[in-house]
């Protein structure tokens, strides 16, 4: 009990402080250069989601690409093999 009643008292305490030395400043300070951190990792995310694309896309082609010279190198082969 004195451990719950000492936790009461020190967090008024605290609080009272916080107020007192102008803690309302601070907060809205760090709202601030909060809000300014979350617009730069929005432009991250969106180029990260931008390069992951053309990425994917680059990947895909590639493969197309990949399968056409296999197709064709197979047909090739089909005709040298004895039937």
């Amino acid at each position: 009990m004195k451990k719950l009643l000492l936790g009461f008292i020190l967090g008024i305490a605290v609080l009272a402080a916080f107020l007192y030395f102008g803690g309302a400043g601070y907060l809205k300070t760090f709202g601030a250069k909060t809000e300014e951190a979350g617009a730069k990792l929005e432009k991250y995310e969106k180029e990260i989601k931008d390069t992951a694309k053309e990425a994917k896309e680059v990947v895909e082609d590639t493969a197309k690409g990949a399968k056409k010279a296999v197709d064709k190198t197979t047909e090739k082969v089909k005709g040298y093999m004895p039937k």
